[in-house]
C-alpha cells in the first residue's frame, strides 16, 4: 500500500492526519505553506499544498528529487540527476550513486558491502488532507488516480520564502 513512500513518510503522515483529524469542523485553521521534515529532500524549495477538491487545506510531507534503495542496515536516497547522497547521516551509503540515462537507477553496494533494492524512484511532491494524500509527479500530473479528493494536475509552486 505504501510501497512508494519512505519509511519516514510514513510518521509524517501520521503525525499529519492526526493533527488534521484534531481539528474540529467548527475551527479549522489553514496548514497550506506549513512545513513537515521530509524523508529524501535534498534542498530548493518547499512545494506548497494546493486545496484539495473539497477546498481542505494540505501540508507537505515529502518532495522527492531522486531515487531510495534498501539494505540491510538502512535505506539511502540519491538525487538521480547527480548522483549526491541526500541522507548523508547515513553511514551504510556511499556518497554518490548516478543514475544510467539508458537502463535508469540501480543500487549499488553499500559501505558495508550489502547489495540493496530499489524502493523508490520518483520526481514530485506529496501532500497530506483529512480526505487522504495526493502525490503529484515533477511534471504536476497526479500518481494516485484512485484518491478522489486530489486535483489531477498542480504542479510544485514554490513558498514566497524560499529561495
Amino acid at each position: 500500500m505504501f510501497a512508494h513512500l519512505p519509511f519516514t513518510t510514513l510518521g509524517a503522515l501520521a503525525l499529519a492526519m492526526l493533527a488534521q483529524a484534531n481539528l474540529s469542523s467548527h475551527h479549522r485553521r489553514s496548514l497550506t505553506g506549513q512545513s513537515i521534515a521530509f524523508a529524501c529532500y535534498g534542498g530548493g524549495g518547499d512545494c506548497e499544498c494546493p486545496p484539495d477538491l473539497t477546498g481542505g487545506a494540505g501540508t507537505l510531507i515529502n518532495v522527492y528529487p531522486g531515487f531510495q534503495c534498501a539494505y540491510k542496515g538502512g535505506a539511502c536516497t540519491w538525487d538521480d540527476k547527480t548522483g549526491a547522497l541526500q541522507n548523508v547521516n547515513q553511514t551504510n551509503c556511499p556518497t554518490k550513486a548516478a543514475c544510467s540515462t539508458s537502463s535508469g537507477c540501480e543500487c549499488p553496494t553499500d559501505l558495508n558491502n550489502n547489495t540493496g533494492v530499489l524502493v523508490n524512484q520518483f520526481a514530485g511532491y506529496q501532500c497530506v488532507y483529512t480526505n487522504g494524500a495526493c502525490t503529484w509527479n515533477a511534471a504536476g500530473v497526479l500518481q494516485n488516480t484512485g484518491q478522489t479528493n486530489c486535483p489531477t494536475n498542480k504542479t510544485c509552486s514554490q513558498l514566497a520564502g524560499d529561495s
